[in-house]
Formats: structure tokens, C-alpha cells, sequence
């Protein structure tokens, strides 16, 4: 089963994290933003997603702001469900950048509730890593890249 490289890259994006009263570090915002971006993909609500994303956008595939949010819409738009497991996730923060160094299995048309419900065929393990910018007090992917890492990164 083929999946779209670009569709698992933004699964990994954990982008804009709203400003609020509570004393979080930044490293605890992004880890919080990884669970909402997750959130975002499987109930498939592009416009949320979409505020993770700077308009500044651009990665090393030639994807801006717009291009995400095309291949976005394009893989949410299937009837299938999908689901997300972050299986490891190491957060670096320097000054108003962030960087992500994400695992990241992808599962579509499947009820895998866990990894170990995971079939290799329904699945596609990648490697993420993101940097985001604060932009405005909100933490924004600017750029991604990834790497598949075939059916041991399952695991």
C-alpha cells in the first residue's frame, strides 16, 4: 500500500501552540502540539491542522503552505480511517526554533487501536525531522524532511 510521503510528513508536524496562562516550557508546548496535530489527522479536520502550518512554509520538496494543504485535503478526503502512532518523539528547543526528531507508523483502513495491532501492509513506518518558529507567541512548522524506515520502524 502506497501512502503519500508528504501526507506522513504532516502527521509529524506539531506546529502553532496557543499562548495560554500555565507555565509550560517549550519543550512540553511541542510535545502537546504533537498530540493535537495526531488528533487533527485522524478526525481529518484539515482547517485545525492547517493553523499548525506557517505561511512561510517551504521544505526540500518543493512544498510551500498551499501544497500541504492540497495533498492534506487530497488523503483526508478517502473514506478510510486513519490512524497515527508517534512511537518516539525527541524535542530540541534553541532560542524561537524547535527541532523534532520524529517516529512516526501511519495505518489507514484499519481499527488498529495499538502498534501491536498494526499489519505491515495497512501501515508505513517514517522519520520526521520538523523545525518550527515561533511565530507571535505560537510555535509553526516552517520546514520538514523525512525518510521511510521500512517495516522494522514499525516495531
Amino acid at each position: 500500500m502506497h501512502i503519500s510521503r508528504l501526507f506522513i510528513l504532516l502527521l509529524a508536524l506539531a506546529v502553532i501552540i496557543p499562548a495560554c496562562g500555565k507555565k509550560s516550557t517549550d519543550e512540553e508546548l511541542v510535545r502537546k502540539a504533537v498530540d493535537r496535530a495526531v488528533r487533527n489527522v485522524e478526525e481529518k479536520d484539515v482547517s485545525a491542522f492547517m493553523k499548525l502550518v506557517s505561511k512561510d512554509y517551504r521544505d526540500n520538496e518543493g512544498n510551500d503552505y498551499n501544497g500541504v494543504k492540497g495533498i492534506l485535503v487530497y488523503e483526508l478526503l478517502r473514506k478510510e480511517r486513519v490512524r497515527v502512532f508517534v512511537r518516539s518523539l525527541a524535542v530540541e528547543v534553541k532560542g524561537d526554533e524547535a527541532l523534532i526528531d520524529a517516529r512516526v507508523a501511519l495505518v489507514r483502513g484499519m481499527d488498529a487501536e495499538g502498534v501491536k495491532d498494526i499489519i505491515p501492509e495497512n501501515a508505513e513506518a517514517m522519520r520526521f525531522n520538523v523545525v518550527f518558529r515561533k511565530e507571535g507567541g505560537d510555535w509553526k512548522a516552517v520546514n520538514a524532511s523525512w525518510t521511510h524506515l521500512g517495516a522494522t520502524g514499525l516495531l
